[in-house]
């Protein structure tokens, strides 16, 4: 009789919060997510695709679809979490945007200008 082999679910997590990575990580993914947020608003757009790659690499994290990842910049919680950029929720407080995770938009929706 053969046996089949299963497959299992991937268990890289989909977001993740820089206060779980070591301090030098942490300090690391924050300057290459700005250097990406810098390339990206030059319109070097694989520049900032590569940096997004390292830190997709240096966190362990489930790489997004897109390839894009965003942080969390919720004024209510400060979370700093780290996830696909395609989930992002984005508000206007004045003429600065933030960017919500998930959970931020579940738990406390900001809609800017409150």
């Amino acid at each position: 009789m053969g046996h089949a082999v299963m497959t299992h679910a991937p268990t890289q997590p989909s977001e993740i919060h820089p206060h779980h990575l070591s301090a030098p990580i942490a300090d690391q993914v924050n300057e290459l997510l700005d250097q990406a947020d810098r390339y990206a608003d030059n319109r070097e757009l694989t520049a900032s695709a590569l940096l997004h790659a390292q830190v997709i690499s240096l966190t362990g994290i489930r790489p997004p679809a897109s390839g894009e990842l965003a942080r969390c910049t919720c004024q209510a919680c400060y979370c700093g979490c780290i996830f696909d950029a395609a989930k992002a929720r984005t508000y206007l407080d004045g003429t600065v945007e933030f960017v919500q995770c998930i959970r931020c938009a579940d738990e406390h929706r900001l809609t800017g200008d409150e």
